[in-house]
C-alpha cells in the first residue's frame, strides 16, 4: 500500500547531455549559477567539457570547498548571487553542493539580509510560498547522497548544535544527469563513506513507516548493487563498471527515500556528525545493524532484505559494515573518535530528529539509543 511521486527527469550519460537539458528546460535560458565541488574541478576534463556546454550562457560560478554547509555557509554564497538575475542552478558535485545548490533555488529574490534572518526563513519554512523558485539540474560526483533525486536539503546550524532542512516539493531537481566517470577519481574514503551512506538510505526506506511496494524495490535493487560492488570498487577504485554498479545503488536508494525518508541510523548518526566529527555515511551505518535488530519483527518481508544483503541475520551485516569500515580506514567503534560517556549522554540526547527518529517502524527511547552507542563504544 501507499503512493509514491518522483518527478525528477534522469538522464544515465554522459555529463555533455547538459546542453539538451537546458534547451528543453527553456529555450530562453541565458543566466546560470554554476556550483562545483572547486579544488582543480575547472582544469578537469568534465570541468573542461562543462566550460564547453556552458559557453554560449551567462554562468555565475561559485566553488564549494566546504562539506556538511552550515547556516552561515549557505548565507555566504547566497550574498554572492543575489544581485545576479539567475534562471536555473546547475550543481555539480556531492551532496553539499548538490544541497547548497537546491537551498539557493529556493532562495531567489527573497528579502535575506543576515544569516539570522536566513534561519528563521529556514525554520519557518518562509521559502515555500516564494514565487522565484528556480529550478535545478543535479550531477552527482559521488555515489551517495541521492540529492539529486530528493526534495530537501540538510543545512547544518553549528553555533545552536542542531541540523536544518530545506524542504519542499517544488525543490525536486528538473533533472539528475548521472555519468559514473565523475566518481572515478575518489579517494577511497569517501567512496566508502558515500557509499555506506547510501546503504542506509535503501536499508532504512525499506523498513520506514512510509514504506511503499514501489520504494521497496528500489531498495532491494540498491541494497544489492552496493553490497555486491562496495568491496570491490575499494580496491579497483578506476573500474568505471564498478564505480557504474555503486553510481545505480546510490540512485536506486535516492529515489527509495525520496518518499520515504530515513530512520533511526539518520537520527542518531546527526550529532555523531556534530559531536564526534564522523563522516556521515559512516556515521549513519554505525548503528544500521543494531537499529535493524531492534526493528526486525515490525520489518516486512526481512527476508527479502537479508537476501539482499546476501546473509542470513543482523550479526553478518554488523560484521561487513565493520569490514567496508577497516578496509577504508574507518574505526567502528565510538572511543576512536574521542567519545566519552558525558558525549555518549550528549548524542543520546540530540539523537530524535523529528520526521527520522519517528519514522522508525519500532519506537525507539533515549535508553535504547544510549544501549545502541555503548555497544559500539
Amino acid at each position: 500500500m501507499g503512493n509514491y511521486f518522483n518527478p525528477v527527469k534522469i538522464k544515465i550519460n554522459t555529463l555533455d547531455v547538459i546542453e539538451n537539458v537546458l534547451n528543453n528546460l527553456n529555450p530562453e535560458l541565458r543566466n546560470i549559477v554554476l556550483l562545483t565541488r572547486g579544488g582543480d574541478f575547472s582544469e578537469s576534463p568534465s570541468g573542461s567539457t562543462l566550460t564547453k556546454c556552458l559557453e554560449d550562457f551567462e554562468v555565475k560560478q561559485l566553488d564549494v570547498n566546504i562539506s556538511n554547509p552550515d547556516v552561515e555557509d549557505l548565507f555566504h554564497y547566497y550574498q554572492q548571487i543575489m544581485s545576479f538575475d539567475y534562471q536555473c542552478i546547475i550543481g555539480i558535485g556531492g551532496g553539499s553542493v548538490l544541497d547548497l545548490s537546491k537551498s539557493l533555488a529556493s532562495l531567489k529574490n527573497m528579502d535575506i539580509d543576515s544569516s539570522t534572518t536566513l534561519r528563521s526563513v529556514i525554520e519557518q519554512k518562509r521559502y515555500i510560498e516564494n514565487k522565484s523558485i528556480v529550478p535545478w539540474i543535479g550531477i552527482p560526483t559521488t555515489s551517495g547522497t541521492g540529492s539529486e533525486v530528493t526534495c530537501w536539503a540538510t543545512i547544518w546550524d553549528r553555533a545552536n548544535g542542531v541540523k536544518l532542512s530545506i524542504d519542499c516539493e517544488k525543490l525536486y531537481a528538473n533533472t539528475a544527469i548521472i555519468d559514473p566517470t565523475l566518481t572515478a577519481s575518489l579517494p577511497m574514503r569517501l567512496t566508502a563513506s558515500t557509499a555506506l551512506d547510501a546503504l542506509c538510505h535503501a536499508t532504512e526506506a525499506y523498513w520506514s513507516r512510509n514504506s511503499n511496494e514501489i520504494s521497496r524495490i528500489y531498495s532491494l535493487e540498491a541494497i544489492k548493487r552496493i553490497v555486491n560492488n562496495i568491496e570491490k570498487v575499494l580496491t579497483h577504485s578506476k573500474e568505471i563498471k564498478l564505480r557504474n554498479e555503486i553510481a545505480l545503488g546510490s540512485l536506486y536508494a535516492g529515489l527509495a527515500f525520496s518518499n520515504t525518508r530515513t530512520t533511526a541510523c539518520h537520527s542518531i548518526s546527526y550529532p555523531l556528525t556534530l559531536v564526534l566529527g564522523i563522516d556521515h555515511g559512516v556515521a549513519a551505518s554505525l548503528t544500521l545493524a543494531k537499529v535493524m535488530e531492534l526493528n526486525l519483527d515490525a520489518i516486512i518481508e526481512k527476508e527479502k532484505l537479508f537476501q539482499a544483503f546476501g546473509v542470513s541475520n543482523c550479526k553478518e551485516i554488523q560484521e561487513f559494515i565493520e569490514r567496508i569500515h577497516y578496509i577504508a580506514g574507518f574505526s567502528s567503534k565510538l572511543s576512536d573518535y574521542d567519545a566519552n560517556l558525558e558525549k555518549i549522554e550528549a548524542i543520546a540526547e540530540n539523537a530524535f530528529t523529528k520526521g527520522r527518529m519517528d519514522n522508525n517502524p519500532v519506537v525507539l527511547t533515549k535508553q535504547d539509543v544510549t544501549e545502541i552507542l555503548m555497544s559500539i563504544y
